[in-house]
């Protein structure tokens, strides 16, 4: 972000895209305690008032969410607006972002594919935040599959938003040991914090204009889908 060299740099306004899942709060947790601006925060579904349990059938809403432990909940406590959205190429919904002049789009744990619309957003970067090292253990569960398959080590990716999920240029990264004795929820959460850590390592580096993305290396991509149930 540029400046005046008379005005004093303001900081980024950040959208953040998440669900009430163990990877999104411990982000907005971070963000809001580093002093990130946060401009809205958006989550999948219908917004609905503790006090009548009504929904509203649009594609953006404030929430009144019953959940105050959630993603929502902690949003709307530090007084950040929540957009509730069903259908992600909702015009409303682009027109909404857009009105936010937001300066990046981050998502954590969203599980609606961004539309054009939203990631072409004239004057906005717009980053994933992935718990993996890209582009091995692309899709929507790395860190029950890294788990699972016993990896030692996982990472963290910070990349750009594109046509394909878990696909776009990497904009930043760092590999980290995986903790012993450690659930997929607390592992989760863990690499959530460190993915904060360095989603604001790489806007200092946005704001001087030296980053550099990375197109990632096809031949070296892997994916896994949503776990599978157990039966118990």
């Amino acid at each position: 972000m540029q400046t005046d060299k008379n005005q004093a740099a303001t900081p980024e306004r950040v959208v953040l895209f998440g669900s009430e899942g163990g990877f999104s709060r411990p982000v907005l947790q971070r963000l809001l305690a580093e002093g990130v601006s946060i401009a809205a925060v958006v989550m999948p579904g219908f917004a609905t008032q503790a006090n009548t349990h009504q929904e509203f059938p649009v594609a953006a809403a404030v929430a009144q969410p019953v959940n105050r432990r959630g993603l929502a909940g902690l949003a709307t406590a530090h007084d950040v607006p929540v957009f509730r959205v069903r259908d992600i190429n909702d015009q409303c919904l682009v027109r909404s972002i857009g009105e936010l002049t937001a300066d990046i789009l981050l998502v954590a744990c969203f599980p609606l594919k961004l539309p054009k619309s939203l990631w072409q957003l004239q004057r906005c970067a717009c980053w994933n935040l992935h718990p993996s090292l890209l582009p091995k253990y692309r899709g929507p569960a790395p860190v029950f599959w890294q788990l699972d398959n016993r990896e030692c080590n996982t990472g963290i990716t910070l990349h750009e938003v594109s046509e394909r999920l878990d696909a776009g240029r990497i904009v930043a990264q760092k590999p980290l040991p995986i903790p012993g004795s450690k659930s997929t929820a607390e592992l989760e959460e863990w690499v959530a914090e460190c993915g904060v850590d360095l989603f604001l390592e790489t806007l200092a580096h946005h704001r001087r204009g030296s980053l550099t993305a990375i197109p990632q290396d096809e031949a070296a991509a892997s994916y896994f889908p949503y776990p599978p149930k157990r039966v118990t």
